[in-house]
């Protein structure tokens, strides 16, 4: 799996969810709680992160900060 760099679009703390603009990229990546591994997200924050697809769109899986 490749590693892709990127900037959270959006978070929300309340839902766990949000939304990862990929550089280079028109279509964003799905984030969730569990894809963060504890790490506090919010929106403006460049991450590393390896993309997988769910039945539900594709998401951010093992993000990191960078």
């Amino acid at each position: 799996m490749e590693a892709v760099t990127g900037t959270i679009k959006s978070y929300s703390r309340k839902t766990g969810k949000g939304l990862i603009a990929l550089d280079g990229d028109d279509e964003p990546v799905h984030v969730d709680r569990t894809g963060s591994a504890g790490i506090w997200l919010k929106k403006g924050l460049r991450v590393q992160f390896v993309r997988i697809h769910c039945p539900q769109g594709v998401y951010a899986f093992h993000i990191k900060l960078i």
